[in-house]
Protein backbone atom coordinates (compact mmCIF):
# COMPACT_ATOMS: atom_id res chain seq x y z
CA UNK A 1 0.00 0.00 0.00
CA UNK A 2 1.38 3.19 -0.87
CA UNK A 3 2.34 5.79 1.86
CA UNK A 4 -0.08 8.34 0.82
CA UNK A 5 -2.83 5.84 1.43
CA UNK A 6 -2.34 4.25 4.58
CA UNK A 7 -1.70 7.70 5.70
CA UNK A 8 -5.42 9.15 4.60
CA UNK A 9 -6.73 5.59 6.28
CA UNK A 10 -4.75 6.09 9.41
CA UNK A 11 -5.23 10.11 9.89
CA UNK A 12 -9.27 9.69 9.39
CA UNK A 13 -9.40 6.86 12.05
CA UNK A 14 -7.80 8.81 14.55
CA UNK A 15 -8.87 12.49 13.80
CA UNK A 16 -12.71 10.34 14.40
CA UNK A 17 -10.57 9.14 17.82
CA UNK A 18 -9.78 12.75 18.18
CA UNK A 19 -12.95 14.34 19.85
CA UNK A 20 -11.82 13.95 23.21
CA UNK A 21 -8.31 14.51 25.00
CA UNK A 22 -7.59 10.41 24.04
CA UNK A 23 -5.43 8.91 26.63
CA UNK A 24 -4.84 5.15 25.82
CA UNK A 25 -3.30 3.84 29.24
CA UNK A 26 -5.08 3.62 32.77
CA UNK A 27 -3.52 6.21 35.40
CA UNK A 28 -1.37 2.80 36.45
CA UNK A 29 0.10 1.83 33.41
CA UNK A 30 1.12 5.90 32.57
CA UNK A 31 2.91 5.62 35.86
CA UNK A 32 4.76 2.18 34.67
CA UNK A 33 5.55 3.39 31.74
CA UNK A 34 7.28 6.48 33.01
CA UNK A 35 9.27 4.47 35.10
CA UNK A 36 10.44 2.24 32.29
CA UNK A 37 11.41 5.39 30.68
CA UNK A 38 13.20 6.69 33.46
CA UNK A 39 13.60 10.19 31.93
CA UNK A 40 15.68 12.80 34.45
CA UNK A 41 14.93 15.71 32.55
CA UNK A 42 17.32 18.26 31.09
CA UNK A 43 17.12 17.64 27.22
CA UNK A 44 14.85 17.70 24.20
CA UNK A 45 12.32 14.66 23.84
CA UNK A 46 10.69 13.61 20.55
CA UNK A 47 7.44 11.71 21.04
CA UNK A 48 6.60 10.63 17.71
CA UNK A 49 2.83 9.31 16.82
CA UNK A 50 2.31 10.95 20.59
CA UNK A 51 -1.66 11.55 19.28
CA UNK A 52 -2.60 13.86 22.42
CA UNK A 53 0.57 14.06 24.29
CA UNK A 54 0.38 11.79 26.98
CA UNK A 55 3.46 10.76 27.07
CA UNK A 56 4.34 14.17 26.55
CA UNK A 57 2.73 15.68 29.25
CA UNK A 58 4.37 12.74 31.63
CA UNK A 59 7.74 12.99 30.72
CA UNK A 60 7.21 17.15 30.66
CA UNK A 61 7.00 17.27 34.62
CA UNK A 62 10.64 16.38 34.64
CA UNK A 63 12.88 20.02 35.26
CA UNK A 64 14.54 21.39 32.00
CA UNK A 65 12.43 18.88 29.76
CA UNK A 66 11.55 20.77 26.04
CA UNK A 67 9.38 18.16 24.79
CA UNK A 68 7.30 17.85 21.20
CA UNK A 69 4.96 15.80 20.12
CA UNK A 70 4.37 15.06 16.53
CA UNK A 71 1.60 13.03 14.48
CA UNK A 72 -0.32 12.84 11.68
CA UNK A 73 -3.89 13.88 13.28
CA UNK A 74 -3.69 17.20 13.38
CA UNK A 75 -7.27 16.95 15.50
CA UNK A 76 -5.45 14.74 17.84
CA UNK A 77 -2.19 17.21 18.66
CA UNK A 78 -5.14 20.21 19.69
CA UNK A 79 -5.17 18.82 23.01
CA UNK A 80 -1.40 18.34 23.34
CA UNK A 81 0.19 19.88 25.84
CA UNK A 82 3.55 20.40 24.99
CA UNK A 83 4.82 21.96 21.06
CA UNK A 84 3.01 20.45 18.77
CA UNK A 85 4.32 19.37 14.52
CA UNK A 86 2.06 17.99 12.47
CA UNK A 87 4.51 15.62 9.85
CA UNK A 88 5.21 12.39 8.56
CA UNK A 89 7.34 10.25 11.15
CA UNK A 90 8.95 8.81 8.05
CA UNK A 91 10.41 12.17 7.16
CA UNK A 92 11.29 13.39 10.62
CA UNK A 93 11.29 17.59 9.95
CA UNK A 94 14.39 18.24 12.54
CA UNK A 95 18.18 18.28 12.09
CA UNK A 96 20.74 15.06 12.48
CA UNK A 97 21.26 15.02 16.94
CA UNK A 98 18.73 17.27 17.91
CA UNK A 99 16.97 15.33 20.80
CA UNK A 100 18.51 13.26 24.01
CA UNK A 101 15.61 11.13 23.80
CA UNK A 102 12.62 9.75 21.12
CA UNK A 103 9.29 8.06 22.71
CA UNK A 104 7.75 6.22 20.47
CA UNK A 105 4.44 4.49 22.59
CA UNK A 106 2.76 2.14 21.03
CA UNK A 107 3.73 3.72 17.28
CA UNK A 108 5.82 1.18 15.58
CA UNK A 109 3.17 -0.88 15.20
CA UNK A 110 0.79 1.65 12.96
CA UNK A 111 3.34 1.11 10.24
CA UNK A 112 4.16 -2.30 8.97
CA UNK A 113 6.92 -2.78 6.32
CA UNK A 114 8.35 0.92 7.28
CA UNK A 115 10.02 -0.34 10.42
CA UNK A 116 13.96 0.12 8.87
CA UNK A 117 12.94 3.56 7.41
CA UNK A 118 11.38 4.96 10.88
CA UNK A 119 14.54 3.35 12.54
CA UNK A 120 16.49 5.19 10.47
CA UNK A 121 15.19 8.74 11.07
CA UNK A 122 14.80 7.93 14.98
CA UNK A 123 18.67 6.86 14.80
CA UNK A 124 19.31 10.25 12.91
CA UNK A 125 17.80 12.94 14.92
CA UNK A 126 18.63 11.24 18.02
CA UNK A 127 22.24 13.00 19.84
CA UNK A 128 25.01 10.40 20.77
CA UNK A 129 24.14 8.20 23.96
CA UNK A 130 20.58 8.99 22.89
CA UNK A 131 17.91 6.35 23.76
CA UNK A 132 14.93 5.82 21.42
CA UNK A 133 12.01 3.79 23.72
CA UNK A 134 8.75 2.03 23.20
CA UNK A 135 6.05 0.23 23.41
CA UNK A 136 4.33 -2.22 20.78
CA UNK A 137 2.29 -5.48 20.77
CA UNK A 138 3.62 -8.31 20.75
CA UNK A 139 3.60 -10.85 17.52
CA UNK A 140 4.46 -14.30 19.61
CA UNK A 141 1.00 -13.77 21.83
CA UNK A 142 -1.38 -16.28 20.99
CA UNK A 143 -4.09 -13.55 21.60
CA UNK A 144 -2.72 -10.98 19.21
CA UNK A 145 -2.35 -13.65 16.61
CA UNK A 146 -6.00 -14.22 16.74
CA UNK A 147 -7.15 -10.50 17.19
CA UNK A 148 -4.82 -7.97 15.93
CA UNK A 149 -3.44 -10.28 12.37
CA UNK A 150 -5.78 -10.16 9.46
CA UNK A 151 -7.68 -13.09 10.04
CA UNK A 152 -11.43 -13.66 10.71
CA UNK A 153 -11.36 -12.71 14.38
CA UNK A 154 -9.57 -9.39 13.98
CA UNK A 155 -11.35 -6.85 16.51
CA UNK A 156 -12.43 -3.69 14.52
CA UNK A 157 -11.30 -2.09 17.45
CA UNK A 158 -8.06 -1.53 15.89
CA UNK A 159 -6.71 1.09 13.00
CA UNK A 160 -6.00 -0.10 9.69
CA UNK A 161 -2.78 -0.38 9.57
CA UNK A 162 -2.17 -1.97 13.43
CA UNK A 163 -0.06 -4.98 13.68
CA UNK A 164 1.81 -6.83 16.50
CA UNK A 165 5.89 -6.92 15.90
CA UNK A 166 8.23 -9.71 16.47
CA UNK A 167 10.94 -8.29 19.13
CA UNK A 168 13.38 -10.03 17.55
CA UNK A 169 12.97 -8.50 14.40
CA UNK A 170 12.83 -5.17 15.63
CA UNK A 171 16.07 -5.72 17.41
CA UNK A 172 17.43 -6.72 13.99
CA UNK A 173 16.13 -3.93 12.61
CA UNK A 174 17.76 -1.40 15.14
CA UNK A 175 20.83 -2.70 15.01
CA UNK A 176 21.18 -2.93 11.12
CA UNK A 177 20.47 1.23 10.95
CA UNK A 178 23.08 1.60 13.78
CA UNK A 179 21.60 1.47 17.08
CA UNK A 180 24.22 0.25 19.10
CA UNK A 181 22.06 -1.84 21.95
CA UNK A 182 18.60 -3.16 22.27
CA UNK A 183 16.74 -4.44 24.99
CA UNK A 184 13.09 -5.38 25.92
CA UNK A 185 10.84 -7.29 27.68
CA UNK A 186 7.23 -8.85 28.05
CA UNK A 187 4.43 -7.49 30.23
CA UNK A 188 0.35 -6.68 29.46
CA UNK A 189 -1.33 -3.77 30.08
CA UNK A 190 -3.70 -3.12 32.86
CA UNK A 191 -6.99 -1.62 31.23
CA UNK A 192 -9.59 0.62 33.39
CA UNK A 193 -12.37 -1.11 31.90
CA UNK A 194 -13.40 -4.76 32.75
CA UNK A 195 -14.06 -6.25 29.54
CA UNK A 196 -13.95 -10.27 28.84
CA UNK A 197 -10.74 -9.08 26.97
CA UNK A 198 -8.79 -7.71 29.71
CA UNK A 199 -10.18 -10.15 32.48
CA UNK A 200 -8.87 -13.37 30.59
CA UNK A 201 -5.36 -11.38 30.08
CA UNK A 202 -4.99 -10.17 33.98
CA UNK A 203 -6.36 -13.14 35.63
CA UNK A 204 -6.26 -15.86 33.85
CA UNK A 205 -3.01 -15.35 31.47
CA UNK A 206 -0.42 -12.81 33.02
CA UNK A 207 -0.70 -15.16 36.13
CA UNK A 208 0.89 -17.94 34.28
CA UNK A 209 2.99 -15.55 32.17
CA UNK A 210 6.51 -17.61 33.93
CA UNK A 211 9.90 -17.63 31.81
CA UNK A 212 9.22 -18.96 28.65
CA UNK A 213 5.27 -18.46 28.59
CA UNK A 214 5.74 -14.70 28.91
CA UNK A 215 6.18 -14.39 25.38
CA UNK A 216 3.53 -16.76 24.59
CA UNK A 217 1.13 -14.95 27.05
CA UNK A 218 1.96 -11.44 27.47
CA UNK A 219 0.50 -8.77 24.72
CA UNK A 220 2.65 -6.48 25.03
CA UNK A 221 6.66 -5.58 24.86
CA UNK A 222 8.82 -2.63 26.33
CA UNK A 223 12.28 -2.00 24.29
CA UNK A 224 15.02 0.43 24.47
CA UNK A 225 17.48 1.45 21.81
CA UNK A 226 20.44 3.28 22.16
CA UNK A 227 22.34 5.24 19.78
CA UNK A 228 25.76 4.98 20.51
Amino acid sequence: MPPQTRYKQEQRFWDDVAVTDYESLSAYDQERILRCINWLGDGKVLDIGGGSGMVSRLLDREPGTESVCLDISHKMLKHSPVSAVQADALRLPFRDNSFDLVVSAAFFHHLPGYTHQLLAECHRVLAPMGRLVGYDPNAHCIQNKIFMTGGPFRLKLFSPDERPIIPEVLSQEALSVSFGKFDYFYFSFRNNRFTPFELIQRFLLSPFAVGPLAQRLERWFYWCARKE
